[in-house]
C-alpha cells in the first residue's frame, strides 16, 4: 500500500476537525474519532486522547491470546487547516513507559502543536500497553539469577514476543487505525533502536528520523568497549574544561587510579546522604567505583564531583564526598512495572542484544560458552575497562552489556530466533535522518552513534559538548528536567527547525553549550578553602570573602543535586533543603545546609529556566550565631559564567566574584 506524504482527510477525521471547532470556546469534546478509532478525553494539561487497540500477541499464531496496545493522541491546535504531519516520539529503556515521558515531548514539540499532531504509542510490554510485571525483579535486585530465572519461567513461550520488530509493527497498526500515513519520528537511547527497526521494515511511513542517543541495532562488538572509554576519558575531557580543574597538576583518571589502587588495599565505609537525602550506611568499594564510572553517562554529578571527592580522601582523609556519590549510587530505585518494567527489559534484551552465548543451547552448555569467553576476552583483551580488569569489571555487576542475565531465559522458538529485528540486508530509507549525540555519554558513545548513522544514506551527525545521555530534554550536569525543558536554548531549537525544514540551519550555538563546573575542592573547614576575589568596594578580609567560597559552594553544590533528589535533600555535613517548581523555573529552599563543617547557609535560591539566571540570598551561621547576608546571581547558561557576589560578613561589606559553581 502506498501511503501519502500526509494524513489523509478523511471523514472520520472531518468529525476531528468540527468537533475541535465546536470546542474552540468552551472545553474539549469528551471523545473524538480519529481514523476507525473513538478516543477518550483522559489529559486536561495538554488536551490529550487515549486509545488502545488489541493486537495478536503472537502473529505466528504458536502462542494463543492478545494483547492491548495503549496511546495517547495530541491533536493538533489549528483543526481548520490541514495538517502538516503527525511526531511519533519513542522513549528507551527497554522497558520505559512512552507515555510517561509524555512531559518531556509535549514540551520538545509543542510549538510544533499548531499544524502537527503527537502520537504517543507505548511498546507492547510497557506503560499502558500491557506491562509485563515479574515482581523478583520489579521490586527485588534486578540482576539476581533467581529472580531472573523465575522471570523467565513465568513469560514462558511469551518470553520472545515483546521485541522491537512486534512493538514496531504494533506502532504501525496504530497509525492504521487512525488513518495516518507517514510521520516524523523521534527516539531516544532504546528509542533510537526502535527508530532503525521502524526505517528498515517501514520505509515508507516515514517523512524524518531523529535518533537522540544512538547506538547500532547490529553493533560490531559485544561488549560496546567505546561506551567505556567515553565515560573514562570523558572524566579528563570534564577537567581540561573546568578551570579550577585544569589548574591541577596531572589527570584525572590518573587520580582516579591511584584511588582504585587504595580500594584494592582496602574499602572505605561509613554514613552518607543518598538521593533521598536520608542517612545511609555505604561502601566505597573497588566494584562501586566501577559502577560509578560505568553510571556517568546517566549521572553527570559524577563527572561534576568525582575527581575533587578523590583528592578530598588524599588529602585529608575526607571520606564523606565519596561516599556520598556511592550513596546517591544506591538509593533504592522502585518503580511499577507501568513506569518501567524490568520484565520488558529483560525480554527484549535476551531477544535481541548481543550475547555471548547461544540461547539454543542448554543452560549448562550457555555457561561453558560463556566462561569461553570470558576467558578469551581476559588473554586477548584485558585492557578492555582499563584501570579496571576484566575480573573487576565482571566482578562489579554491571550492566554495561548483557552478560550473564539471559543465561537461564527461555530457548527461542524457530519463529523468533534469537538476534537482531533487522531484515538479513536491511535498506534504510532516503529521508532527512538527524543523530544527536552528547560527547561525554558513556551510555551510547559517540562512536556508537557514528555506527548508527552510517546505515542512513542522508544523515547528519551532530555532536553536542558538554553533553551525556539524551540531548533534546537536557541541561548539563544538572540532568533531565520533569517538564522536559530545554534551557541551553539550543538543542530543542535545532530539533523543532529539522521538522519543519528537513534541516538543522544553523548548529552555531552548540558551540556556547556551558561545560560541567567541577567542584575545585571539598573542605571540611572554610578555613581550606580559597578566597572569593574582591571587587573595587570590597571591605572584607581574606577570612571574610573564604566564608563567601564556602557560601557559593554550599548554594552550587544544592543546586547540582536538583533531580539527583526528588524534591527533598539534606546538605553534604547536614542541613536540609527544597526545591519546588514555580511558573519561572525552580525555588530552592535552604535550611542551615552544610557543606563544609564549620558553615550553615539558609535561604532561597530562584532559577530561572527560561533566561538561566540564578539568584540566590542566602544567610551565614556560624559558631551558633548568624555572621552575615549575602546575594549571589549568574547565568548558568553562559559558557564561562561568573558568580557576582554582595552583602555583609561581620558588619564588613563583600562585593566580589568568582567562577559560577
Amino acid at each position: 500500500m502506498l501511503y501519502s506524504r500526509f494524513p489523509v482527510i478523511s471523514g472520520s477525521i472531518c468529525s476531528v476537525l468540527l468537533g475541535f471547532a465546536g470546542a474552540a470556546h468552551g472545553a474539549p469534546p469528551e471523545s473524538i474519532t480519529v481514523g476507525s478509532l473513538t478516543l477518550e478525553y483522559c489529559n486536561s494539561d495538554y488536551d490529550g486522547y487515549c486509545g488502545s487497540i488489541k493486537r495478536a500477541l503472537d502473529p505466528t499464531g504458536g502462542v494463543r491470546g492478545s494483547i492491548n496496545i495503549g496511546f495517547e493522541y495530541y491533536p493538533r491546535f489549528d483543526q481548520r487547516s490541514p495538517a502538516l504531519g503527525t511526531i511519533v516520539p519513542q522513549e528507551g529503556g527497554p522497558g520505559y513507559s512512552s507515555t510517561g515521558t509524555r512531559d518531556a515531548y509535549l514540551n520538545i514539540f509543542g510549538s510544533l502543536r499548531e499544524r502537527r499532531d503527537i502520537l504517543i504509542v507505548d511498546k507492547r510490554g510497557t506503560g499502558t500497553s500491557d506491562p509485563i510485571d515479574c515482581p523478583g525483579i520489579q521490586t527485588g535486585d534486578p540482576s539476581d539469577p533467581a529472580a531472573l530465572k523465575a522471570c523467565g519461567d513465568q513469560l514462558g513461550r511469551k518470553a520472545p514476543l515483546y521485541g522491537t520488530r512486534l512493538a514496531v509493527d504494533d506502532i504501525v497498526a496504530v497509525l492504521d487505525a487512525l488513518q495516518i500515513g507517514v510521520v516524523d519520528f523521534y527516539g531516544d537511547s532504546y528509542g533510537t533502536y526502535v527508530g532503525q527497526v521502524f526505517a528498515a521494515w517501514h520505509p515508507t511511513r516515514l517523512r524524518s528520523i531523529i535518533l537522540d542517543s544512538a547506538y547500532p541495532a547490529r553493533p560490531p562488538d559485544v561488549w560496546f568497549p567505546t561506551d567505556w572509554a567515553t565515560g573514562r576519558d570523558g572524566l579528563d575531557l570534564v577537567c581540561e574544561r573546568s578551570p579550577s580543574c585544569r589548574a591541577l597538576r596531572g589527570r584525572s583518571t590518573n587520580r582516579i587510579e591511584r584511588l582504585l589502587r587504595e580500594l584494592r588495599t582496602h574499602s572505605i565505609s561509613g554514613v552518607a546522604p543518598d538521593a533521598d537525602g536520608l542517612p545511609l550506611e555505604v561502601t566505597l568499594d573497588v566494584s562501586t567505583l566501577f559502577l560509578l564510572m560505568t553510571n556517568l553517562g546517566n549521572s553527570p554529578i559524577t563527572y561534576r564531583d568525582l575527581d575533587a571527592a578523590a583528592r578530598a580522601w588524599f588529602d585529608r582523609r575526607d571520606s564523606l564526598p565519596l561516599l556520598r556519590l556511592a550513596a546517591e549510587y544506591n538509593t533504592p530505585f522502585v518503580s511499577s512495572p507501568e513506569d518501567f518494567s524490568y520484565g520488558q527489559y529483560q525480554a527484549v534484551i535476551c531477544a535481541e542484544y548481543p550475547l555471548h552465548y547461544d540461547l539454543n543451547a542448554s543452560p549448562a552448555q550457555r555457561r561453558r560458552q560463556y566462561d569461553r569467553a570470558i576467558e578469551d576476552a581476559r588473554r586477548t583483551r584485558p585492557d578492555l575497562f582499563a584501570p579496571f580488569t576484566i575480573d573487576e569489571a565482571l566482578a562489579a555487576n554491571a550492566n554495561f552489556t548483557p552478560l550473564a542475565t539471559c543465561l537461564d531465559w527461555p530457548k527461542p522458538p524457530p519463529a523468533y530466533p534469537q538476534g537482531d529485528p533487522l531484515p538479513a540486508h536491511p535498506k534504510f530509507p532516503d529521508v532527512p535522518t538527524l543523530v544527536l549525540s552528547g560527547d561525554l555519554d558513556s551510555v551510547t558513545s559517540p562512536e556508537d552513534a557514528t555506527q548508527a548513522a552510517a546505515q542512513f544514506p542522508n544523515v547528519v551527525h551532530l555532536i553536542v559538548p558538554n553533553f551525556t545521555h539524551v540531548t533534546a530534554y537536557y541541561y548539563s550536569d544538572v540532568g533531565y528536567l520533569p517538564d522536559g525543558g530545554d534551557t541551553t536554548h539550543c538543542v530543542q531549537r535545532i530539533v523543532r527547525r529539522f521538522i519543519e525544514a528537513l534541516s538543522t540551519g544553523s548548529t552555531n550555538c552548540l558551540d556556547g553549550i556551558r561545560p560541567i563546573r567541577t567542584v575545585p575542592d571539598f573542605a571540611k573547614s572554610v578555613r581550606d578553602l580559597d578566597p572569593v576575589n574582591a571587587m573595587a568596594g570590597n571591605k572584607a578580609g581574606r577570612d571574610e570573602l573564604k566564608l563567601a567560597t564556602g557560601a557559593i559552594e554550599t548554594v552550587g553544590d544544592t543546586f547540582a543535586r536538583f533531580l539527583v533528589t526528588y524534591g527533598i535533600g539534606s546538605g553534604l555535613r547536614g542541613g536540609e533543603f527544597t526545591y519546588l517548581q514555580k511558573p519561572y523555573g525552580y525555588e530552592f529552599d535552604l535550611d542551615r545546609v552544610k557543606w563544609a563543617q564549620d558553615l550553615a547557609v539558609s535561604g532561597k535560591l530562584r532559577w530561572y529556566t527560561k533566561t538561566g539566571d540564578v539568584f540566590a540570598d542566602v544567610r551565614l551561621r556560624q559558631g551558633g550565631r548568624n555572621i552575615g547576608h549575602l546575594t549571589f546571581f549568574w547565568n548558568d547558561v553562559e559558557k564561562n559564567a561568573t558568580t557576582f557576589i554582595e552583602g555583609t560578613i561581620e558588619g564588613k561589606r563583600v562585593r566580589a566574584k568568582r567562577i559560577a559553581p
